[in-house]
């Protein structure tokens, strides 16, 4: 999506002047959050909808998925550096998934890895049922930090799939001489990866965005001014 079209949609919702002025510095910081607030909300990490309601479309996030190959060494793989949450994780096997179904031996096929938080991680570790030991039939793992703890520590081949950071959007101005101010540089900003599915979820989000923050600083306004 173009961000000049996404930045006019804003300033049309937004509408008139003691509405407060959206800079394209402020744009900028709340386009950021709005693109991650809409990953959040469509992996479910966060429950807001935006009014009218709109239907969730996982497709959207489909072109930020990554797949990336992993080779479990010392029980311990690295977190990529555009990584931003989990979407899938799991053992690599040599069966196929439709070979699967109803395969004997499970160590042949792609087995799910379990992540959790460090508490069920310790819990899993020292449990003394058979059943929930970390096994080859039930890897565990844990995020710490950049890295994901794997057990069993000598797993093998592992696969991660996740949301990767967007491409952000972002506005560059340049001054025009002719009416004295600064406007979009089209050349030099860069547009969404998002797909036009999403605009409007987009748009919602920078104008909440943008509506709650204009609100607390007249808040803060009044307040100064009314104290003696």
């Amino acid at each position: 999506m173009l961000i000049k079209g996404i930045y006019d949609d804003c300033i049309d919702t937004i509408g008139t002047d003691q509405n407060g002025d959206l800079s394209f510095s402020k744009f900028n910081r709340f386009s950021r959050r709005a693109e991650l607030s809409i990953i959040d909300w469509l992996t479910g990490n966060i429950d807001v909808i935006p009014a009218p309601p709109f239907q969730k479309n996982k497709d959207w996030l489909s072109i930020f998925i990554k797949k990336v190959p992993a080779q479990v060494t010392g029980g311990v793989i690295s977190k990529p550096d555009d990584y931003y949450t989990y979407d899938n994780f799991y053992r690599l096997g040599s069966k196929v998934e439709a070979d699967c179904e109803e395969e004997e031996n499970p160590q042949l096929c792609n087995t799910p890895i379990e992540i959790l938080d460090g508490q069920q991680y310790y819990v899993r570790c020292n449990t003394y049922i058979e059943e929930k030991s970390p096994s080859f039939k039930k890897p565990i793992s844990k995020i710490v930090g950049n890295t994901f703890e794997v057990l069993p520590n000598d797993l093998g081949s592992v696969v991660l799939e996740y949301v990767r950071n967007p491409v952000f959007g972002t506005i560059v101005s340049r001054h025009d001489d002719v009416y004295n101010e600064d406007v979009i540089d089209e050349n030099l900003s860069t547009n969404y990866e998002w797909p036009q599915g999403c605009r409007q979820v987009l748009v919602w989000f920078i104008v909440d965005m943008f509506s709650n923050y204009t609100r607390e600083q007249a808040i803060k306004s009044f307040n100064q001014s009314s104290k003696p």
